[in-house]
């Protein structure tokens, strides 16, 4: 049996682990159940046989579509991997290969496949990846090591250095408590945020976190607006908010696109700075 032939498995003798590297959305499997009612399954399912019996590696948002469609069976293909570290690395390269993952699910997959690449250096994880077709990783003392982790995997995931390890970093640094609470958050698809929070000392991210989603702090929804009550015992008014968003980028203009700013909202500007004195 090769790791590509499609089989039509029961899904009543798929396990699914109960360590996932991405979090289960149920609104997610329900818009994809309805897409695979009117389109078809695309992607088939990524399982190992264990026993008489198959453990999911990738593919739980498809499965649990399947079932509230009340399929009984779904197209997987079978992985050559023999361990969990194996099953593992396949479902985290597939899930950062297919794209759809939210800010805070790519900091937990960075960091799992960072602890993949370190191990590689003392069993073959480039015999893993090259069965699934894809690049592989350099052996250990084909690169120098000078180079890290993100230089040797960027080229494989599609992300840069720099991204690779600000978020391998991210969520190196948030806490449990906060990789608990922020599944399902606005602030789980920003990773501008998420970057803000795991800045903060342990206990500063729990004081932000229930500020941000805490019912007495409606116009608290990020965590500079938090940091900024925080320190001053008051919310950020809108104003404030809009200055904050619209000054890092006006810095940013070239001349010639200022310029067009300013002629754009000149009796704006004039009447603003007579307000304030300067004309």
């Amino acid at each position: 049996m090769t790791n590509t032939e499609i089989l039509d498995l029961p899904i009543a003798d798929i396990e699914v682990p109960a360590d996932r590297a991405r979090d289960f959305d149920q609104d997610n499997a329900q818009a994809l159940a309805t897409l695979i009612l009117t389109q078809g399954l695309f992607h088939p399912i990524r399982v190992r046989a264990v026993g008489d019996r198959y453990r999911l590696i990738s593919g739980l948002h498809r499965l649990r579509a399947h079932e509230i469609n009340g399929v009984t069976t779904i197209p997987a293909t079978i992985s050559a991997a023999d361990d969990d570290d194996a099953a593992r690395l396949e479902e985290v390269m597939e899930n950062l290969g297919r794209g759809e993952l939210i800010a805070l699910d790519r900091c937990h997959h960075l960091f799992q496949l960072k602890q993949a690449w370190e191990a590689s250096r003392a069993r073959p994880l480039v015999e893993v990846l090259a069965e699934e077709g894809g690049k592989s990783f350099p052996t250990p003392g084909q690169e120098p090591e000078v180079f890290g982790f993100a230089s040797a995997v960027a080229e494989n995931v599609g992300l840069s250095k720099r991204y690779i390890n600000m978020a391998v970093k991210i969520w190196t640094n948030l806490t449990a408590d906060a990789v608990g609470r922020l599944p399902g958050t606005d602030l789980a698809r920003k990773l501008t945020e998420l970057k803000a929070l795991s800045e903060q000392k342990p206990q500063m991210q729990r004081r932000i976190l229930d500020l941000i989603l805490g019912d007495e702090h409606p116009d608290i929804t990020n965590v500079g607006g938090a940091l900024a009550f925080l320190d001053r015992g008051t919310e950020v008014s809108p104003a404030e908010k809009q200055f904050a968003a619209i000054n890092t980028a006006f810095g940013k203009l070239t001349d010639d696109a200022l310029d067009m700013v300013v002629q754009n909202n000149a009796d704006r500007m004039i009447a603003s700075l007579k307000r304030l004195g300067r004309i």
